[in-house]
């Protein structure tokens, strides 16, 4: 690998997040850069390590390699990405990912840990257009308080972060595959950040969600949102027999209505 001092160069950057910033490396790789200063910063990062290696390799995470310069990442296309700028998707391949992500949060939570940030920003799609798990910078690990949180539209107000709250969050992210946006979309784009999070804060605590009863996943959604699942396990379960119905034709077709076109043959734009 090339020293991090030409990784560094302007035309490899990508992105900079609270962290780390991520430069390309090759069309397959990214570096996330070790955080050379602040102590939070180096904290998380190492927690970042330590799950990668706890997680090994799995077909639902990024590949991972630890240099001195930073962590080699697997190279992918954000899935939100996919969602608010591709043609529209079809069913098949929206079940996919539903059924992909929630094996590898469970896969996550059997390894004793808590992603804490999930959401369709931390999954990438491959070339062979199969979603895996990024980012766990920050997240909790064998009951350790998890130093990161979730969006604002995948909070769960008034319990602690762990395995419910993934859940919960999961919800809000199988939401967003099924319709291409997040729960509460619109108020975005009306409500600075601060009065945003405050709202949805209100509403979740509410039990008001979006409704979801017209949508294929609608009543695993849902759920997910009402505390009805303990694990991912079970999960995956009802999202697998979402999956049967699809394959026998008795989902609603109103329900699946147009999007059910071709998926391009590559998804081309890549992170």
């Amino acid at each position: 690998m090339d020293s991090f001092s030409s990784l560094s160069r302007a035309d490899s950057f990508i992105a900079a997040g609270t962290v780390s910033v991520i430069y390309a490396v090759d069309e397959n790789t990214v570096i996330k850069a070790r955080p050379l200063t602040g102590d939070y910063e180096r904290q998380v990062y190492d927690i970042e390590i330590r799950a990668y290696e706890r997680l090994g390799h799995h077909e639902r995470i990024a590949s991972c390699e630890v240099t001195k310069d930073g962590l080699l990442l697997e190279r992918g296309t954000c899935l939100r990405a996919i969602l608010q700028s591709s043609p529209p998707i079809p069913w098949a391949m929206k079940l996919q990912w539903a059924l992909e992500a929630a094996d590898g949060l469970a896969y996550i939570h059997s390894k004793g840990i808590i992603h804490a940030d999930v959401g369709c920003h931390n999954i990438i799609v491959d070339n062979a257009n199969h979603i895996k798990f990024i980012d766990f910078a920050g997240s909790g690990i064998d009951g350790e308080d998890p130093l990161v949180c979730y969006e604002w539209c995948s909070f769960q107000p008034g319990n602690e972060i762990g395995i419910c709250t993934d859940i919960f969050a999961f919800g809000s992210m199988l939401f967003e595959i099924e319709t291409g946006h997040a729960p509460y979309s619109e108020l975005e784009r009306t409500l600075e950040m601060g009065k945003l999070v405050t709202v949805v804060e209100g509403l979740f605590s509410q039990q008001k969600f979006p409704p979801v009863e017209t949508l294929a996943v609608g009543s695993v959604i849902s759920g997910c949102w009402n505390g009805k699942y303990n694990s991912m396990e079970e999960v995956h379960r009802d999202i697998a027999r979402c999956c049967e119905k699809y394959s026998e034709g008795r989902l609603d077709q109103a329900t699946l209505g147009a999007a059910k076109k071709p998926l391009s043959a590559k998804i081309s734009s890549r992170a």
